[in-house]
Order: structure tokens, then sequence, then C-alpha cells
């Protein structure tokens, strides 16, 4: 079964809702997001996977950015508006995972736009875009781009 990540671009006020991640030793960002579970929409999984990873109340707006990989997963990726709540854990999987003494780490924050660039953030491709199309306004959206899982950047 082909993997299908859905993922959520939250921006409010100059600042943008990332999730800050350590997984297996090493420390990055992204945008919250998951799989998208039998019978869901990714529309439905985006919302579902924000309000567990974040507790907020999102509305989403327009897709935006739409990964296809050779191994069969994909990732879709939507500009949202931010409604309400404070960004912390819902009681869910990261939580419990991070309580167990995990060695995963997961952290919802505010993160202003202009200082993404300097982060370690994957998928670095869609980082790029982002900074690109938020001077634009997002005008040049939604994007395609079919990618070999080997050729993703890992590194800045």
């Amino acid at each position: 079964m082909k993997k299908i990540r859905a993922v959520a671009v939250v921006i409010n006020g100059g600042k943008v809702l990332i999730m800050h991640r350590i997984k297996n030793g090493k420390e990055y960002y992204n945008f919250p997001g998951g799989g998208v579970e039998k019978g869901e929409t990714v529309e439905q999984a985006v919302l579902r996977e924000v309000k567990e990873e974040t507790s907020l109340e999102i509305k989403i707006e327009k897709p935006l950015y739409h990964h296809i990989y050779d191994n069969g997963g994909e990732q879709f990726f939507y500009l949202c508006r931010y409604v309400s709540g404070e960004p912390k854990l819902d009681e869910g999987n990261e939580l419990r995972d991070m309580q167990k003494g995990g060695a995963n780490y997961y952290e919802p924050v505010w993160y202003e736009i202009g200082k993404i660039s300097q982060l370690l953030f994957y998928p670095l491709e869609i980082k790029d875009w982002f900074l690109k199309d938020v001077k634009s306004d997002f005008k040049n959206t939604p994007r395609e781009a079919k990618i070999k899982i080997s050729d993703l950047r890992q590194l800045v």
C-alpha cells in the first residue's frame, strides 16, 4: 500500500506553524502532518493531524504542493488558515511516545517565516518552494514534482 501523507502549512501573522523534531538523534523541523487513514480524504487527514499534533483548529485554504515519489509515496501540502488554539501536543501518539521516554521529540511552534531559511527543514525541496512562494502570496501554486527518493536532499 502506498503511503500518502497530508501536510498543513499554517500561516498566522508573519509566522508559520512548524514541528520541532528529534528522531533517532537527528534534529530537524517540518510542517505538521501525517498519514492518511483508511476511509479518510487527504483534507480530512490534514485537519485531524494538525489537531493531534498541535491542538489547533485550522481551515484549509487551498492545495499548495504535491510530491510524488518513485517508491509510490505521495505528500500533499495545503495552505491553511489559523482559527484558534495554542500549539501543544494533543493526547495522541506523539505525546505518549515522548512520555514513555522514547528517542523521539515533537514540539509544535510558531516560527518567524524569515528565519526558516536557517533551519534543517524537511523536505528541503518544499522549504525552498515555500520561501519563494510566500513572497508572492502563493501566486504560482499549486506545484507538483515527481522525485526519486534517492534525490531528496538531506543537508542544507
